[in-house]
């Protein structure tokens, strides 16, 4: 009579065990995603950065007859080059700006908006996708002053 509840038992507790066990995929936040992006890009890591951003869908309208994938390059190796005079640094500095997010099933926006009114862009918009369960950057917008 006590074996039968405790092979209940032990089957229950073996079940709680492995379903705890079990890896859990968290999704991150849209704004971790940029983040993370605007990261790697100020280290020219494009390993990384292409992690967080769909090349192809935000530079596929060059201008200069590029690959999507030279045009993300060119601008980035330009923007972030500017580190080389001691006037310019790589570092985003995210207290300059206004954070806003929203977000959606399956978009998203992260806007930078500039506390300074006298700054050249005034606001940088990141739209990104909800791609199975991970998100990924496909547009960017500046609206310069």
């Amino acid at each position: 009579m006590i074996k039968k509840p405790l092979k209940i038992i032990f089957k229950v507790a073996i079940t709680i065990a492995i379903s705890c066990n079990t890896k859990i995929n968290k999704q991150e936040s849209p704004l971790a995603i940029v983040v993370k992006l605007i990261s790697a890009e100020s280290f020219a890591d494009f390993t990384e950065a292409s992690k967080y951003i769909d090349v192809q869908e935000v530079y596929a309208n060059d201008r200069d007859s590029l690959t999507a994938i030279q045009a993300w390059k060119k601008e980035i190796l330009f923007y972030y080059g500017l580190n080389q005079d001691k006037k310019f640094t790589n570092a985003f500095k995210y207290y300059n700006y206004n954070i806003k997010e929203k977000q959606g099933s399956e978009y998203a926006e992260i806007s930078f908006e500039a506390k300074n009114s006298g700054s050249n862009v005034q606001k940088i918009t990141y739209t990104l996708k909800n791609n199975k369960g991970q998100w990924i950057v496909v547009k960017i917008d500046y609206l310069h002053k």
